[in-house]
């Protein structure tokens, strides 16, 4: 008998698309996204409405549906409308050609003269897996980012019949905290990939009835934590997008088909070309604890820009504290120093154009502290907790893109700003919680609406920012990577993943993150302190951030200029599949190696790294994608850069034993073919 997924919710006869395991139709991996459209007939979402589940009801609501093709995707908004005349319920739902995969996203609508009865216990994802009594239910993910040697951590955990696993982020940021809202639910050899959209306090769960052997025993369910709300006459509301994947067979593999599927139609492009992070150097902890002050001014960022060209740096980064006030006290003061700055940012803009970098420029927009500039002149615009603590008080707080006027005055003044400045990539920090905020300013019949039009007006703000410069790249930082989540994906990357980075020291942790988050982010990026192989190497991705104090006379610019030399020739693996070779770990004691791997040109790249304390000098490895019946070139690099030039065969490579003589190395291995 085929297994299948069977979608939870209304048994509404609709069209829609279900993921079940196709191979006995003959459908294959690559189209089933769009062929198996139309299958299902029961839709994967829930609510209550007036008290009733929607269940009980959707099913006789008259029903509309418009269809629509595009490149690489079908499309079908499916819209609900209740008989007396108030709600509509509209579904966007869109299934991919190439991927395995569907997602949709949920608005509600007041069409009447009067408020809803309350709409609540949204779920945008309701989902039954056909799971049997014997079946081994494992829960696949990582930890969100907590700022400790915990951040990004992968677990994998078994689900037994009867019990639940409920997990949502703390404060508002969504992958703040141990939750993240990536996850795969695996089963009989079967992988349930869920991603959630949405910047803000999602939640989700999953449970296994205690009879196991019942139907839809093992249960999935996403959304919104809090919705308990009145929909105003003319209101439309919107909810958490939810990307949905299935794959079949190993647990690897399936995470490499996700992070395809991300690649392809999430991480951004410009011209096509698929955003890659800053290769770039700074040292604002250098003037944020006032050990290098010329730093913060324009003559100490035109030296810095030079050096970074110098090193072979892309890009030039002018973070924190350009501003009236500094970090974080002047947050809300969105102008320039005067007397760091005569001339404003301009002349450092004008000398990265000659060197040839990009200029990115960090904004903390949406926290307000107080006494600043927005206080002042707009306190309208400032969400209050009503407490008089670290991040509220009567005098500061969270500007609120919920409301259109701020929006309006935020957007105005950060487009003026990116062309006045010159700027290319665009740095959004957010260093505050914002769920308190949201919470105390929901009247008792709307709970939820503040976070909604919140959300709502961040993706607004970010969406005008980019078609406005079409060229220009967003990066989403949040005390580190605490904002991370399939909406934020699809509009920026990250490039400072956590804000462990903060502080040098932490190889071991820096390399577990890597190895973490790799399984469900292919491009992130990171900071270093250390110019040594060894530390550069654990902590580069894609990209790097070098926390050098590259104005010191004595810093080492050869040896800086290897690491970025070899940091850029790996930036390509980056967009290939990921296999860890080792368990991600933060122990001291172990090895930690993991293979980047491009199909696409059959060639690669191998990480392995002896940690401080290990005693093993040598590592037994499997590699993943090689041909076995092929000769590959092989180039050995270790720490101080000596290079071993190998001829192997596929499979001998395949099964390589890696070792490294003295504890805290590493080595690079780089491949490729060249026979078949």
């Amino acid at each position: 008998m085929m297994t299948y997924l069977r979608f939870f919710g209304c048994t509404a006869m609709l069209v829609f698309c279900s993921l079940m395991a196709a191979a006995d139709a003959g459908i294959t991996e690559r189209n089933r996204g769009t062929m198996l459209l139309n299958q299902m007939k029961e839709i994967p979402f829930s609510f209550v409405y007036d008290g009733k589940p929607s269940g009980t009801f959707l099913q006789s609501w008259p029903r509309t549906v418009d269809k629509k093709e595009d490149l690489g995707q079908s499309r079908q908004t499916i819209e609900w409308k209740d008989p007396v005349g108030r709600l509509k319920v509209i579904a966007e739902v869109t299934a991919f050609r190439d991927f395995p995969a569907i997602q949709w996203l949920l608005r509600f609508e007041n069409s009447g003269n009067d408020d809803t009865p309350i709409l609540e216990q949204v779920r945008v994802l309701d989902l039954a897996l056909d799971t049997t009594p014997t079946s081994a239910v494992l829960v696949d993910g990582i930890n969100g980012d907590d700022c400790t040697e915990h951040s990004f951590l992968p677990f994998l955990e078994e689900l037994a019949p009867g019990k639940i696993k409920t997990f949502a982020p703390q404060g508002g940021r969504p992958s703040n905290g141990g939750a993240f809202p990536f996850f795969n639910v695996r089963h009989d050899a079967h992988n349930v990939f869920v991603a959630i959209g949405w910047t803000g306090q999602w939640s989700a769960s999953i449970s296994r009835a205690e009879d196991a052997g019942a139907p839809g025993a093992t249960r999935v369910t996403a959304g919104m934590e809090l919705v308990h709300l009145r929909v105003h006459p003319g209101e439309s509301i919107r909810m958490p997008r939810l990307l949905l994947m299935r794959a079949e067979g190993d647990r690897i593999d399936a995470h490499n088909l996700f992070r395809r599927l991300l690649l392809a139609h999430y991480v951004p492009k410009t011209d096509g070309q698929t955003w890659r992070p800053a290769i770039g150097s700074q040292s604002f902890n250098m003037n944020y604890t006032g050990r290098r002050p010329e730093w913060n001014t324009e003559a100490g960022q035109i030296a810095a820009a030079k050096i970074t060209k110098q090193i072979g740096c892309d890009t030039h980064w002018l973070d924190a504290a350009w501003f009236e006030g500094g970090f974080p006290n002047g947050v809300g003061n969105w102008t320039v120093r005067p007397k760091e700055y005569p001339n404003g940012l301009k002349p450092v803009a004008g000398a990265c154009r000659d060197l040839g970098l990009k200029f990115l420029v960090w904004w903390e927009p949406e926290r307000v502290a107080p006494g600043t500039k927005i206080v002042r002149e707009h306190p309208e615009f400032v969400l209050h907790r009503g407490e008089d603590e670290v991040h509220g008080g009567e005098s500061g707080g969270l500007l609120n893109l919920g409301n259109p006027d701020a929006r309006r005055y935020l957007t105005d003044l950060l487009l003026r700003q990116i062309d006045e400045f010159g700027v290319d990539t665009y740095r959004n920090d957010f260093n505050i919680d914002p769920l308190p905020f949201w919470r105390k300013n929901d009247p008792a019949d709307r709970q939820g609406i503040t976070e909604i039009r919140y959300v709502e007006g961040l993706y607004q703000l970010w969406d005008e920012i980019r078609a406005k410069h079409p060229g220009i790249m967003m990066d989403d930082c949040a005390s580190g990577g605490r904002r991370i989540d399939l909406e934020m994906c699809a509009r920026s990357i990250v490039q400072t993943r956590s804000d462990t980075g903060c502080a040098p020291g932490r190889a071991d942790w820096d390399q577990a993150q890597t190895c973490g988050l790799n399984l469900f982010l292919p491009v992130h990026a990171t900071i270093g302190w250390s110019t040594a192989s060894y530390d550069c190497r654990g902590t580069a991705t894609a990209g790097f951030l070098g926390e050098w104090d590259i104005l010191d006379p004595a810093f080492p610019i050869e040896e800086a200029k290897a690491r970025i030399a070899e940091i850029k020739e790996n930036q390509e693996y980056w967009y290939g599949d990921f296999y860890p070779l080792t368990p991600c770990t933060i122990a001291s004691d172990q090895w930690i190696a993991w293979q980047l791997h491009r199909p696409d040109l059959d060639e690669g790249l191998v990480l392995a790294f002896r940690r401080a304390q290990s005693p093993e000098a040598s590592l037994q490895v499997h590699l993943r994608g090689l041909s076995a019946d092929c000769a590959y070139e092989t180039t050995w690099i270790d720490d101080d850069q000596r290079t071993s030039l190998r001829k192997l065969p596929g499979a001998e490579l395949t099964n390589s034993k890696i070792h490294l003589e003295k504890p805290r190395t590493s080595v690079s291995v780089r491949y490729k073919r060249i026979s078949r």
